[in-house]
């Protein structure tokens, strides 16, 4: 599983517990940072994590996380029985990742000449939740020209600078 952290601004939780300790007091007796809320966020920034994941489907989390501001969730390599999956979702809103998932199919379609049942790619929303996830499922035997056609489509899109938004 690999993880990042979507950009949104929360509050220093940490900032009360400075003012009072007397380690981050200013040289004119105030604490760090004032009572004003606003003063106390910082801005999150996405950046990718090493998790374990199962060997087989590695590449293709891999792949995935090639994309910026996609964030992998949970993936099994599956077996004879069952299908490989990586659930992830986009940075962003719902309809950005909708946008994604809908050109990501497209380049797959065209790069790929899958027959049916080789892969599948969906968005899945359960209730309560604020935003749907994507899950692309493959044949486990698959996954390799998935691997590829990803790096490929990765490898063109334009890359944002690091620590953006």
């Amino acid at each position: 599983m690999s993880i990042c952290i979507e950009a949104v601004r929360q509050a220093d939780r940490d900032q009360s517990d400075l003012r009072q300790d007397p380690r981050h007091v200013l040289s004119d007796g105030s604490g760090v940072g004032s009572g004003d809320p606003e003063e106390r966020q910082h801005t999150q920034v996405v950046v990718k994590v090493n998790a374990e994941v199962d060997e087989q489907v590695a590449p293709l989390v891999s792949a995935l996380n090639e994309f910026d501001g996609v964030l992998t969730l949970d993936s099994c390599q599956g077996d004879g029985r069952c299908m490989a999956y990586v659930y992830f979702t986009r940075c962003g809103s719902s309809r950005e990742l909708l946008s994604f998932v809908d050109e990501l199919a497209a380049i797959l379609n065209a790069r790929l000449s899958a027959r049916q049942n080789e892969y599948q790619m969906r968005l899945e929303w359960a209730a309560g939740t604020e935003k749907p996830l994507a899950v692309l499922r493959t044949r486990p035997d698959y996954i390799d020209e998935l691997v590829s056609a990803l790096s490929d489509a990765a490898s063109k899109q334009q890359k944002l600078p690091p620590y953006s938004k």
